[in-house]
């Protein structure tokens, strides 16, 4: 609801639609810190060995349990230069070795022999563990993050008007996002103005005059301009005499933008009770 209602019976009325303040395509950057983990040295490894001989009987299997030192086994498994001897010393190669099971406190090696011959077999079996563990430290990284609205509209009807934002380091990219869309709908279509001119002939004339301060709302009625009752803020003041000591006061009006209009919302109670603030 305006402040007063004002009609060109009351005032000199000048409709001006200027273009200086047209942005449809509006641009922001911003500085945004995250941490990062940075690793100072990587974890260190070795091997633990253990050698083995075992018989190779006919139709005989042998499982043989190894233990790690400390429960720290990360990998078992079983060098290839594995190889078998009959009793009479030829070699032998009808045998197969295999890891039955393992983790990382033990592996049982399983070997079978499958040929016809006997003697034995020697293997090799080792498991891999840490000897240092990883060192890192965190940083905070610093990154420009760039959001852009535009609207294809606007810019055929007027050419490409950029507005470039930065707004202060540790805003999120959507707040960011939320900014450059609403600068965007503020400013992407011209905004009219109006100066008027009073004169107190009236007291009630008079009295807005003198009482109307900046940002109050005006309801302009022009029919020869079309305006039924259009909103306009009070930009600026200028108040003198003429010559028959009569207050003429000139007013330069912002039309009221529609995301500028005065809105009412009901909060429920239960959104607010308990440990719950409106901030």
């Amino acid at each position: 609801m305006s402040d007063w209602t004002m009609d060109d019976s009351m005032a000199k009325i000048i409709y001006e639609v200027s273009d200086r303040e047209i942005y449809n395509d509006v641009r922001a950057e911003i500085g945004i810190a995250h941490s990062e983990t940075v690793v100072d040295a990587d974890p260190t490894y070795s091997w633990k060995y253990f050698s083995k001989r075992v018989p190779l009987g006919l139709d005989f299997c042998t499982m043989i349990t190894f233990k790690a030192d400390a429960s720290n086994a990360l990998y078992w498994n079983i060098l290839a230069d594995h190889y078998a001897f009959l009793d009479n010393y030829d070699p032998y190669y009808d045998y197969s070795i295999v890891i039955d099971e393992s983790d990382e406190e033990k592996c049982v090696v399983k070997s079978c022999n499958t040929g016809m011959g006997t003697g034995d077999l020697w293997y090799r079996v080792r498991y891999k563990y840490r000897t240092s563990e990883q060192m890192t430290h965190e940083e905070t990284v610093w990154e420009t993050v760039t959001v852009r609205a535009t609207d294809a509209d606007s810019i055929a009807k007027y050419g490409r008007r950029v507005m470039n934002l930065t707004w202060p380091q540790g805003a999120t990219k959507s707040e960011m996002k939320m900014i450059a869309d609403a600068a965007l709908l503020r400013y992407k279509e011209p905004v009219p103005v109006v100066h008027a001119t009073l004169q107190g002939k009236t007291d009630t004339v008079a009295t807005q005059i003198f009482t109307r301060e900046i940002s109050d709302t005006i309801s302009v009625v022009c029919a020869n301009l079309g305006m039924s009752s259009t909103d306009f803020y009070i930009d600026s003041i200028s108040i003198h005499d003429n010559a028959k000591k009569v207050p003429v006061c000139n007013w330069l009006l912002t039309q009221q933008r529609t995301e500028e209009s005065t809105g009412f919302f009901t909060i429920d109670t239960d959104s607010i009770d308990g440990s719950k603030l409106i901030a």
